[in-house]
């Protein structure tokens, strides 16, 4: 209970300003290419550095510092975000809080080791939850405090947020386990494994529709049909919230009808929402067509997280989820920056038909054997 606690301090810190975020960078570079790259700029640690993270947990019985650094960087990069006045001060201070998100790799396992290996896609499905929960709080309160105090008052509760979720880290209790065997030579067997490409296939074309859509240029539509910033903040906590139900929902669903099944429910129904986004008028009929977007995303962020545990051996499971991570995070940096190309010389519309047409392609990849036999 107290390491679900710690977890959602964690993403409270990381998301208390995402709903505001991109009208706030857009204000200061003044371009949505720009825009797209202080997003991106979040990406980029994660594809760097959560392999490494994943090789070093397996490899150790002493994981809690990683938890707890990564809970540092997550203030040390809100704190710079709240410091920045420039574009390129922007990227650096959004880079280090994507330090702090490449220890999702760190957290995920830790929670498992919780539970009996059997139960492992449980405790996935817990503790992305948990998560879940953390960025409705975080994206709802975001956006009211916003409003209320300014963007930099965001900042600066993010960042007191995850000293305090270091202060309860303290006092939880880490599991009992032996390092694994996994070293650097073995990596290659550990990636290479049918069900991990699989999974991380699919996850590179969800993270880069989410990043080009409710993490990315969502708000910036919002603004210009009107949404203030409470209404952005309610509009992303709606599609999260609904992404919290998903996730604690979906691997159980999963469990009774297969989960190429599920994950082809999942990437329709994430698709035909984003189809829908260019033809919403007003910020409730946006925050309604959002709120089935949030189910989508919710259940295939979970049921291929699930899938990559499910492709490794227990001590390598960090390592594959390390591995899984990382290249996600190809999709995460990728949407924002290509979005934001698109939505400069096309225009903001073409962006979400783009994110669809991947969503669909999502639920084409579900039916392969690998997925079906998984």
């Amino acid at each position: 209970m107290l390491f679900c606690v710690v977890t959602f301090f964690y993403w409270a810190s990381l998301y208390l300003y995402v709903p505001t975020l991109p009208v706030y960078a857009e204000s200061v570079v003044g371009k949505l290419s720009m825009v797209g790259i202080v997003i991106a700029s979040y990406a980029l640690p994660q594809l760097l550095l959560r392999i490494p993270i994943g090789l070093y947990f397996d490899s150790t019985p002493r994981r809690k510092p990683l938890v707890a650094l990564s809970l540092v960087m997550c203030a040390g990069g809100a704190a710079g975000l709240a410091l920045a006045d420039g574009a390129w001060s922007l990227v650096l201070a959004r880079a280090v809080t994507g330090i702090g998100a490449a220890g999702w790799v760190a957290f995920t396992v830790f929670f498992t080791r919780y539970y009996e290996s059997a139960a492992s896609a449980r405790a996935i499905g817990t503790i992305n939850s948990v998560n879940q929960v953390a960025l409705v709080v975080a994206t709802g309160c975001g956006g009211v405090l916003a409003q209320a105090g300014g963007y930099h008052a965001t900042f600066v509760v993010a960042a007191l947020l995850a000293l305090l979720g270091l202060f309860v880290l303290a006092f939880a209790r880490e599991p009992a386990v032996e390092a694994g065997s996994v070293m650097k030579r073995q990596l290659q067997h550990v990636a290479t494994r049918p069900l991990l490409v699989a999974a991380a296939a699919m996850a590179v074309l969800l993270h880069f529709a989410n990043f080009a859509s409710v993490f990315g240029f969502i708000p910036v539509y919002g603004a210009r049909i009107g949404a203030s910033s409470s209404q952005l903040g309610l509009i992303t906590m709606l599609t999260l919230a609904a992404s919290a139900v998903a996730a604690y929902t979906s691997v159980r669903l999963a469990e009774r009808i297969g989960y190429s099944a599920a994950l082809v429910s999942g990437a329709v129904v994430l698709g035909a929402s984003l189809l829908l986004v260019p033809l919403t008028l007003t910020p409730a009929t946006l925050a309604l067509v959002q709120l089935f977007s949030g189910f989508g995303r919710g259940s295939l962020a979970t049921l291929l997280m699930a899938l990559s545990i499910k492709s490794a051996p227990p001590g390598a499971r960090a390592t594959a989820m390390g591995v899984y991570q990382a290249v996600y995070a190809a999709g995460m940096m990728a949407g924002p920056v290509v979005s934001g190309f698109i939505a400069e010389t096309a225009e903001l519309s073409v962006v979400f038909v783009v994110s669809a047409g991947l969503s669909f392609t999502i639920a084409l990849l579900a039916r392969h054997p690998v997925v079906r036999r998984s």
